[in-house]
Formats: C-alpha cells, structure tokens, sequence
C-alpha cells in the first residue's frame, strides 16, 4: 500500500477526534473496508480522467484514488465547511491535485455544468433525481460508481438504468463485502443532455 495512503489515514484519525468525519473506528478498519473497496475501480479510470466526487466527507473513494492515480483531475463536493478544510489539508499536506468545492454537488452541477469521465459516490443518500442529474453530467463512456449496499443498492441500480446506464454490480471481497455499481454510458450513445438537446431541435 502506498505510504500517502497511511499518511492519510493518519491525518483523518487526527481530525476525527474533533469532527466526526468516519464512522471506522480504527485504521484498520479504515484501510479494510474505506481505502482497499475505494481502489477497486483504480483500474476503470482512464487517463487524465476528469472525475467528480459526491459528498466527499472524509475522503473515500477520492483521496486514496487520487493518491493511487495522480492522473486524474477531481473535483470533490463537500457542502460541511469542517470536512471541506479536511479535505483541503490533506490535498496540501500530500501533493494531490484535487479541487474542493464547499458546496452541494446540485449547486455544482448547476452552476459550472460540464462532462465528467467518472462521477463517484460514496456514504451519500441519493435521490432518484440526482441520480439522472449525475448520469446527465456523463461525458459518452463515463462511469457513475456507486459504493453501496442494502435496499438502496436495489433502488440506486433502477434509477442508473432508467437513466440509460448500463449497470454492472460488483461484490468486493472485503469482511463483510462492500457492493459496487458500476453504471456507464454506453459507448457511441448521447449523454442524456445530449439527447433531450437533440430532441428540442426542430
């Protein structure tokens, strides 16, 4: 595991005795089931991808991803001011390239709208329509991953696909297992905003 990946988990352990930025209770839980399930779509990515991280909180999926792939250019949305200096602090203190927005992702997504290669979200309830927004802001091929599990797991796949996604679920085998959705845009289609654009012309 690569040591930025400890220093990390050094400086959430920090703050989380004052702000309550994890539920892990200790850092080996935090790598078990926070960093190793954040990796797994390290390989999904491609590169210079420009990823979007929903709710960011405490860091996963973003920090160890942006540690593992220094390629990538993240925005992370983080409407709590505690958690988005967190955030800012581990950007500064290890050399990663992340942006942090002090904002919700809708107000993001309103106000600076573009395309994202990849859009990640993990610890946040969705709602069925920010789930269209999110795969509305899909660039053609980009990927929605989703760390998930229980019923919303159910919901979360649904909304994907009635939003044009094709779902793939993965199960990580971690202790206990961590669900994945994997949802992208298939290739050679229009995003959503695209399409619903197109359909307006006369």
């Amino acid at each position: 595991m690569d040591p930025k990946i400890e220093s990390y988990l050094d400086l959430l352990f920090k703050w989380n005795r004052v702000y309550r930025l994890t539920a892990f209770e200790t850092r080996e839980e935090a790598m078990a089931l926070g960093a190793v399930p954040s990796l797994a779509i390290a390989q999904d990515l491609p590169q210079g991808a420009r990823v979007l991280d929903v709710g960011s909180g405490g860091g996963f999926p973003a920090a160890p991803l942006a540690i593992a792939r220094p390629d990538l250019q993240w925005v992370l949305t983080e409407p709590s001011l505690q958690k988005a200096a967190f955030l800012r602090e581990v950007a500064a203190l290890l050399g990663l390239s992340f942006r942090v927005e002090a904002r919700t992702v809708e107000v993001v997504l309103r106000e600076a709208p573009q395309q994202w290669e990849a859009i990640t979200v993990r610890g946040v309830r969705l709602r069925h329509g920010i789930v269209k927004s999110l795969a509305g802001a899909l660039a053609p091929g980009g990927l929605l991953a989703i760390w998930t599990g229980g019923e919303r797991e159910e919901h979360y796949a649904r909304w994907a696909a009635e939003a044009g996604l094709a779902v793939e679920e993965r199960l990580l085998p971690t202790r206990p297992p961590v669900p994945l959705l994997l949802c992208r845009v298939p290739r050679g289609t229009l995003t959503l905003d695209s399409a619903e654009q197109a359909a307006e012309k006369p």
